[in-house]
This record gives structure tokens, C-alpha cells and sequence, in this order.
């Protein structure tokens, strides 16, 4: 494992697989408190997923990064490439964040801010890896009252909204993106 950064002390490595293979558990209870559309619990499986239905995600090793207090993941970010999908809300390629977590232990520490804009800076120093076109990024955010916290750190870290999305649940989210220069 080789440190990017750090946050508050934490050493922050790329989740390579062989990494999240490892901590897979202890990552699925820390992703598992995200409510995340049509996931009713996060588990090992979703950690390791390479694909979702035709959905592949390219570079998630490459791209997805861990938090470490010593021998003790507290926080991940999991990006991957994302093809577009010829709609309002995916209408290009994108680097797309599917979980931001912090143990809740951590929280209200500043880690997330922190994971995000190491995330995006490491992320647009490295590019697009599979799939081609202007690097950009995307997220989902659930966009109900009690989750403005989690749209606000998004939108005050440059991102946009871009769209909304309805699940067949009934969950609605907002679709951000933004592009690396205007970060």
C-alpha cells in the first residue's frame, strides 16, 4: 500500500482490490449507512462489484480511494468510469462517485470534505483510464430535506446540478457533475 495523503494523521491509500478484498466487511458497515437507491443493505458483494446489471465500472480500483486510522479503515470514496448513457442525467462519460462514508465515529471531522477534494484532485491528475472523452465527474445525491448536508458538500466543492432521477421506490436525487477546471 502506498500513502496518496493524509487527513488529520489518517493515511489515505488507493482501494485497490486486493485492499477491499481485505476490508470488505468493515467497509459494507460503513458504506451500509448511506441510503443508497434500491440497496436495502450493503454488503461485501456491492464492495467488490465490478458491474450492476450492463454496468460496468471501469477503473474502480484505480479511481476509489480508503481512509486508514492504523490498521482500521474509517472512510472510503468509490469512483469509477461511468459510460455515458445518451440522457439528461449521463449524457457524456464520467468519473462517477457511487459512495462517499465516513465511519460515523469520524464524522463531523472534516474527513469527507477532505477525501472529496483529494479524491477530485488525485482523479483529474490522473484522467479518464478506459474510457475517452473531457474528464468530468458526477454523483447522486438523495434529494430529500434531511439529506441537504450531503448536497451541500457537493455543491460547495464546485458540483452542479445537472438533472434529477426517479427510482421505482419513489426515492428522488439530484444528478451533480462538474468539470475539473471549474474546481
Amino acid at each position: 500500500m502506498k500513502e496518496i495523503d493524509k487527513i488529520s494523521g489518517f493515511s489515505v491509500y488507493l482501494l485497490e482490490k486486493e485492499l477491499a478484498q481485505k476490508y470488505a466487511s468493515a467497509l459494507a458497515e460503513i458504506v451500509d449507512q448511506i441510503q443508497i437507491p434500491l440497496i436495502d443493505h450493503y454488503s461485501e458483494r456491492e464492495i467488490l462489484a465490478e458491474s450492476k446489471g450492463e454496468r460496468k465500472f471501469y477503473g474502480k480500483w484505480e479511481h476509489s480511494l480508503v481512509v486508514f486510522d492504523q490498521e482500521t479503515p474509517i472512510a472510503v470514496i468509490v469512483g469509477y468510469e461511468r459510460e455515458a448513457e445518451k440522457n439528461e442525467q449521463y449524457p457524456e462519460n464520467t468519473l462517477y462517485i457511487s459512495e462517499l462514508a465516513v465511519h460515523q465515529d469520524y464524522q463531523v471531522r472534516g474527513i469527507g470534505r477532505r477525501l472529496l477534494r483529494i479524491f477530485l484532485d488525485y482523479n483529474t491528475a490522473k484522467g479518464f483510464i478506459y474510457l475517452e472523452g473531457d474528464l468530468n465527474f458526477s454523483i447522486q445525491a438523495n434529494s430529500a430535506e434531511w439529506n441537504k448536508y450531503v448536497q451541500n458538500l457537493y455543491k460547495s466543492s464546485g458540483f452542479k446540478e445537472r438533472a434529477t432521477k426517479q427510482y421505482e421506490n419513489g426515492t428522488g436525487y439530484l444528478v451533480l457533475g462538474c468539470r475539473p477546471e471549474l474546481l
